[in-house]
């Protein structure tokens, strides 16, 4: 297992420099090192989806939420997908449960407020908006 976070670690490293190809065949090391590492699935799909593939980082999103249903970041991130495809409504409910998992996660509220906003629920995104600054302005303990 502690080969699969050094692997996990390297891919961030990886990711962070721009070099997403590197990124992938690290986060996939650390999953072949361990397939229950829901962090190396979640950060892989990331990868996946700045690359524009949709369907890879979906599927790595949705293995990270069966691994760990309480990620909060897989969820928001496979909203962020989700969003990216069109799915609005179902990128909402992905938002919605990061929110419901952890109610201060503020780029969840902001992502939310961008899908109402494209739906044309102005008053939800706004309402959404407003918390995404709150959090972001509230000092950090």
């Amino acid at each position: 297992m502690d080969d699969a976070l050094k692997a996990c670690a390297r891919g961030t490293v990886c990711w962070i420099k721009g070099r997403r190809d590197e990124a992938i065949a690290q986060f996939t090391e650390a999953i072949r090192l361990d397939p229950q590492c829901a962090r190396a699935y979640c950060n892989r799909g990331t990868v996946h989806f700045e690359q524009g593939d949709l369907e890879a980082a979906l599927a790595d999103f949705d293995e990270a939420i069966r691994l760990d249903p309480q990620y909060t970041r897989a969820h928001n991130n496979r909203g962020v997908a989700l969003k990216a495809k069109g799915e609005l409504d179902r990128a909402i409910a992905e938002y919605t449960e990061a929110l419901r998992i952890d109610p201060e996660h503020a780029d969840a509220y902001r992502n939310r407020g961008a899908a109402y906003h494209k739906k044309g629920s102005n008053e939800l995104a706004k309402a959404d908006f407003e918390r995404y600054r709150q959090l972001r302005a509230a000092p950090k303990s």
